[in-house]
Parts: C-alpha cells; structure tokens; sequence
C-alpha cells in the first residue's frame, strides 16, 4: 500500500517537494523507492515514488501523470481542516 502524502500544486515552488518541516514523522518513514499517492486537497491525486536531492537536502515524489486522478471537491468542513494543515 502506498503512502499517502499531500502536497500543493498551486504554489510557486516546486509541489512535488514533500513536506517533512511540518510533518517531521515522514522522514522515519521516507526511502528512496517508496511508493506513494501524491494528492492535492483541491483537485488530484497521482501515483508516484519517493526520491531525495541530495544537494537540496529535500525529499520529493516522482508522480507517473498517466495514474492522475480527480478528485471529487472536498466539503467546507474538510477543506478549512486541510487549510489548518498547511498553516502549521
């Protein structure tokens, strides 16, 4: 089963960087190869695997973009506990 890790495909930089700052525990579970699900709370979700730049100093997904799927639009409630996410 694949881990499942959100990520923002509306913002400036690049949004396939995984977030581990604000979600510390991903780096005990993180390793090149991982298969993960890559999903944006507002609009997909695509299969991808875990890869680290060893320069930047950062984990990413690699998405395979033939697996992307849509998803159906979140309910205000999911939406503002999503925004409460990013924020932290």
């Amino acid at each position: 089963m694949a881990l499942r890790v959100m990520v923002d495909y509306n913002t400036e930089y690049d949004a396939n960087d995984i977030n581990t700052v604000g979600f510390k525990y991903l780096l005990d579970i993180l390793r090149p190869g991982l298969p993960l699900v890559l999903f944006d709370s507002e609009s997909l979700e695509v299969d991808a695997v875990a890869a680290f730049d060893a320069e930047h100093q950062c984990w990413y997904g690699v998405p395979d973009w033939s697996t992307r799927r849509d998803l159906p639009p979140l309910s205000k409630e999911e939406q503002d506990r999503i925004d409460k996410l990013w924020s932290l």
